[in-house]
């Protein structure tokens, strides 16, 4: 009954699900979305998957982009929709609600020059991670940019070990405040990599698990970006 409450909590007041990631995080995720924004260009075309309450959309509209956010809770989009207005950024922002999963649904090739996410991908296995990785590189412009932020399990044995003894300790309390448990994504620039995307550049954080990557999609990868995936159709679907 307590978890359900807070779930519910957060749930219907989505402007504490920026105070819970910020307690989560330390304040680290607010810094990587300050990084990720100062790539951003006025008049880019930026997609921003798991957008939440849109902090991260938010900074790229304050930098003349013009963003659109997917989200699959409706609550999160209507507080992104409030923090736009309350700027005056709204008549730039474009917001989506269903699962990142369903990109092809909702978009063109070629439509975008920036794909981002933050702290959204993590809740997806590998098979599925390749599926919305693919559609990510059909979807980008060539030239076009990926940058994803999430959770990735170390590299080093030790590392590993640790983490997973953090992690055992701290889902209980993350449940409760984010309403979800995310996992590490194991060999992350690796799933990017077999998407079809060159990687550019990397970052990490001593003491944290966290990882940025940033990535493009190359003109000579248009064709292959085109191809269907036919590794989880089936599953998706059903």
């Amino acid at each position: 009954m307590l978890m359900y409450s807070w779930m519910k909590f957060v749930e219907v007041a989505p402007e504490r699900y920026d105070w819970a990631v910020k307690v989560m995080t330390a304040g680290r995720l607010d810094r990587i979305k300050d990084i990720i924004a100062q790539a951003i260009h006025a008049n880019d075309r930026v997609l921003d998957i798991g957008c939440g309450t849109g902090t991260l959309a938010l900074r790229c509209l304050r930098r003349g982009a013009h963003v659109t956010g997917l989200d699959s809770s409706a609550f999160m989009l209507e507080q992104s929709q409030k923090n736009a207005t309350a700027e005056g950024l709204d008549h730039e922002l474009v917001l989506i609600k269903d699962s990142v999963t369903q990109l092809r649904k909702h978009f063109a090739d070629e439509s975008f020059d920036v794909v981002m996410s933050t702290m959204a991908l993590g809740e997806f296995p590998h098979q599925y991670l390749q599926y919305i990785l693919r559609d990510c590189l059909r979807i980008l412009k060539p030239g076009g940019r990926l940058i994803i932020a999430d959770e990735v399990w170390p590299e080093g044995r030790a590392g590993r070990l640790i983490y997973q003894a953090v992690l055992a300790l701290s889902w209980v309390p993350q449940f409760l405040l984010l309403r979800r448990v995310t996992y590490p994504i194991g060999n992350l620039r690796g799933i990017i990599k077999e998407a079809g995307f060159n990687l550019t550049d990397f970052q990490t954080w001593s003491g944290t698990s966290f990882q940025l990557v940033f990535a493009e999609k190359v003109a000579a990868q248009e064709s292959f970006a085109r191809q269907p995936s036919k590794l989880i159709s089936v599953a998706l679907t059903t």
